[in-house]
């Protein structure tokens, strides 16, 4: 057994004396618990119980949440990987992101790397994502700058600025309020940039552009 899984079952009998009912090392369902998760640098965190609240503390490294319907608040981390479906995550600024399951929502001030591919899941950040590539459907990011952005699927972003943004999927939804360089080769994209401009490469089919050029007074 982990450091990890022995440090949340011990924490899990803990509350299961308080009334809650005994658990054990595998996935299952706990609702109406809140658990205190202590992190630890150079050590992987998972959070494998369905229907939980987890308090996360400290310095964590690798968090992988595998659990569904779970609520998760955590400090900055290394790496977040959610496998799980429907979690919902309240994070400080993370490193890379990875989200994986289906029906995920994850807020976070800054990302460096992000990877969605979970249909339906939503990342919410208020300032800076250096680097960011969506291939799912029905997914979407929401975010104050993005340096490099990639859709690969059928998705939606919206963001004040993004730098370089590559459209290879098909049917997606982009709205920015600047953007420097925009490379479309899918089809069926329809992309807002609104003040500024914008160096623009279509390759695809159907798709529909609005880009409104800055007024000169």
């Amino acid at each position: 057994m982990t450091s990890r899984a022995r440090v949340l079952t011990s924490v899990l009998h803990a509350a299961a004396i308080g009334g809650a009912p005994a658990v054990g090392t595998g996935p299952a369902r706990a609702a109406g618990l809140t658990v205190p998760v202590q992190c630890e640098v150079g050590a992987e965190t998972v959070l494998a119980w369905d229907d939980v609240s987890y308090d996360l503390r400290g310095t964590c490294g690798v968090v992988r949440v595998t659990a569904d319907g779970a609520t998760v608040t955590m400090p900055a981390a290394t790496r977040l990987v959610v496998e799980g479906n429907a979690n919902t995550v309240v994070a400080k600024s993370l490193y890379d992101l990875r989200v994986l399951g289906a029906g995920t929502s994850v807020t976070t001030p800054s990302i460096t790397t992000l990877a969605l591919s979970g249909a339906g899941s939503s990342v919410a950040v208020a300032g800076l994502v250096e680097r960011a590539e969506l291939g799912s459907t029905g997914s979407s990011l929401t975010a104050g700058t993005v340096n490099v952005l990639r859709l690969r699927g059928g998705d939606a972003v919206t963001a004040r600025q993004a730098y370089r943004t590559r459209v290879t999927g098909s049917d997606n939804v982009v709205r920015l309020r600047r953007s420097d360089r925009l490379v479309l080769t899918g089809d069926r994209n329809g992309v807002t940039v609104q003040r500024g401009r914008t160096t623009v490469r279509d390759r695809g089919e159907d798709n529909v552009l609005d880009l409104r050029r800055r007024k000169r007074r």
